[in-house]
């Protein structure tokens, strides 16, 4: 699976459009709302992180709240990199999928996790609309989409169609993005690994039904 890691680092274009000054306002704007939260994070602090002068980011973003987007989507790069790390220490589809859903859980629940400073932040709306940008969706899709063929290229999956079971997993994601509470045991990786093998692990193995 040796493109994942290059579909996930070029999977959001405005972000990988940027030059290398932007970008390293980016990364320091998304350590500090990770690190300190969205209200305490100013564009003189952001500034200050990524050694450049305050006018640089005004004129390069014009707002706080404009940096967010960019923020969010460095934010989902590295923690596609965490997955990444995690579906190779798998030899089979089920596995990989066990462990990048722990991976996933554990890393929602850290305490520096991005999306956690902002869903009860002002910038709240910014991170909603986010999540529910077709963008958002279509990135996730082609992200999960290609896990699954790789094992069903390889024959250790059956022949379905990978982009409905991909938007099904993104879908989920999202929705433990937005509101992680519920009935869900998912508390810890262990039991989120066992949750995924019983229930999320049948949807790569689907069975058609009979008309």
């Amino acid at each position: 699976m040796t493109k994942y890691p290059e579909l996930i680092s070029s999977s959001w274009a405005e972000l990988s459009q940027l030059d290398s000054r932007s970008r390293q306002i980016v990364e320091s704007a998304r350590t500090c709302f990770a690190e300190v939260g969205f209200e305490e994070t100013t564009m003189v602090k952001i500034a200050d992180v990524a050694g450049v002068g305050v006018a640089t980011v005004y004129r390069r973003f014009g707002t706080k709240a404009a940096i967010v987007r960019y923020a969010l989507m460095a934010e989902s790069v590295r923690v596609g990199m965490v997955l990444n790390d995690a579906m190779a220490k798998s030899s089979g589809p089920i596995g990989a999928l066990a462990e990048t859903f722990a991976a996933f859980v554990a890393e929602a629940s850290a305490p520096r996790l991005l999306v956690r400073n902002l869903r009860e932040s002002s910038a709240a709306g910014e991170m909603a609309q986010f999540l529910g940008d077709d963008a958002f969706l279509a990135q996730g899709r082609t992200l999960m989409g290609h896990f699954i063929r790789y094992w069903q290229d390889r024959g250790e999956l059956g022949d379905f169609d990978a982009d409905v079971v991909a938007e099904i997993f993104v879908r989920l994601v999202m929705s433990f993005i937005s509101n992680p509470h519920g009935i869900l045991p998912l508390r810890e990786p262990t039991a989120a690994r066992d949750f995924a093998y019983e229930y999320l692990s049948p949807l790569l193995t689907p069975h058609r039904s009979q008309r």
